[in-house]
């Protein structure tokens, strides 16, 4: 571990500027984070998450987190890809006698992650090293093709030159596995994301299709578009957390993932423990909408079942939170994964048959989301007869090729299973 400490910086609701809210720490045996006395004076104070869950009341007193950190800490922190980029910064760090310094990736602590990460993270969170001042880190900003290329080569184990060095740096504060930096282009602010040397299909036109599918049938979901950077297709996705005031000052949105929001951990997040309908109770008690955000949880459920998501983890769910209610983001992340099988269970619970893909297990705890039987029925056949009707178009005009789509159609897509 290199640092034991870092300060938590939050953007409040509507405002440009941040205030420090908190200090975490590492004490020898575990994680501990305090709320700082000036943050818990302010009037505009909100808790980092909602209430019974870690940093969920606004208290003097300490929250002992577990070992990866607990809730909107590790919303905060990078993840898979952001990870191996902070790793192999600091591991090729070499020092006066030529050999790798101390802070080697097998050393790096949980801290020494939320400090490596850039300070244009996901959601109004950030951190510093000192509570003096807030001196966000400055990312230099490359081309696409740039960052695109150093993609490609440190997936091949490949060393970097210095620029596209700095061009990769760009992504260590996004989730997700795989390779993909932040871009802005004028005032909006994007996720690029790349292919992988691992993808069996064209998985950017894959998830371009699936998120131009869901707008189809109606789901909220974040705006895209691919552009052609070297002759190969990088998927944009619209930033939500990002927002410019009548001014034209840049405000950040707190958002909490379905990971803490249930009180999961990676762990359990891979074990099949995350729940549609535990998140569905939540909405109901904390949402500012419930009618609103419970029928567009379960149809993004159902919209998953149909195109064969089973990525559909708990971290690929998220809310934000202003302290006072919970709304639903839009959508991101919907994309179909190959399969050859004949059924297949999605990545959360969906109702009665626990995780099973099928629409009578969607149908069969309805309720938890504020429908009634007829309504989620007409619901369910509103969202098949759009993916039936329109899915290879919208594939298809995303670029995907026609084996491709094809390959999709035999087992994935509107799979027979699912019909069971």
């Amino acid at each position: 571990m290199i640092s034991d400490r870092a300060y938590i910086w939050i953007f409040p609701p509507g405002q440009t500027k941040p205030v420090v809210c908190g200090v975490v720490a590492w004490d020898g045996t575990e994680y501990v984070f305090r709320y700082g006395r000036s943050y818990l004076a302010r009037r505009d104070a909100i808790p980092l998450s909602i209430p019974g869950r870690p940093l969920g009341e606004l208290t003097g007193e300490p929250f002992v987190l577990d070992n990866e950190l607990s809730g909107a800490l590790r919303d905060a922190a990078p993840d898979a890809w952001g990870r191996r980029l902070i790793q192999r910064e600091i591991a090729k760090t070499i020092d006066s006698t030529g050999q790798a310094d101390s802070r080697l990736e097998g050393e790096l602590g949980e801290i020494d992650y939320l400090l490596g990460a850039g300070s244009d993270r996901i959601g109004a969170l950030d951190t510093t090293e000192t509570p003096d001042a807030y001196d966000p880190r400055a990312r230099r900003v490359s081309p696409l093709a740039d960052a695109l290329e150093a993609a490609e080569q440190m997936e091949r184990g490949e060393e970097l030159s210095e620029e596209l060095d700095a061009a990769l740096n760009h992504g260590t504060s996004i989730g997700g596995a795989r390779p993909k930096v932040l871009f802005r282009q004028g005032k909006q602010y994007w996720v690029a994301k790349f292919s992988s040397s691992r993808d069996t299909i064209n998985m950017i036109a894959a998830e371009c299709g699936a998120m131009r599918l869901a707008a189809k049938a109606g789901l909220h979901v974040a705006q895209t578009r691919v552009l052609d950077v070297s002759g190969k297709d990088v998927l944009l996705v619209r930033r939500f957390d990002r927002e410019t005031d009548a001014a034209g000052n840049l405000t950040r949105r707190h958002m909490l993932s379905a990971m803490t929001l249930l009180d999961l951990d990676e762990y359990a997040v891979r074990a099949g423990d995350a729940s549609y309908l535990e998140l569905a109770d939540l909405l109901r008690k904390y949402a500012r909408d419930f009618e609103r955000d419970g029928r567009e949880l379960f149809r993004r459920m159902v919209f998953n079942i149909l195109i064969g998501n089973t990525d559909d983890h708990a971290r690929n769910h998220a809310c934000f939170w202003d302290g006072r209610a919970l709304e639903l983001t839009p959508a991101y992340d919907l994309c179909p994964l190959p399969r050859l099988g004949y059924s297949a269970d999605l990545a959360m619970i969906v109702g009665d048959q626990g995780r099973a893909a099928s629409l009578n297990n969607a149908l069969s705890q309805a309720q938890r989301f504020g429908l009634a039987a007829n309504g989620a029925s007409e619901c369910v056949d509103a969202i098949r007869r759009t993916v039936e009707t329109h899915w290879k178009e919208r594939f298809s005009t995303a670029g995907m090729a026609a084996g491709d789509i094809e390959y999709l159609a035999k087992a994935t897509l509107l799979s027979p299973s699912i019909f069971d």
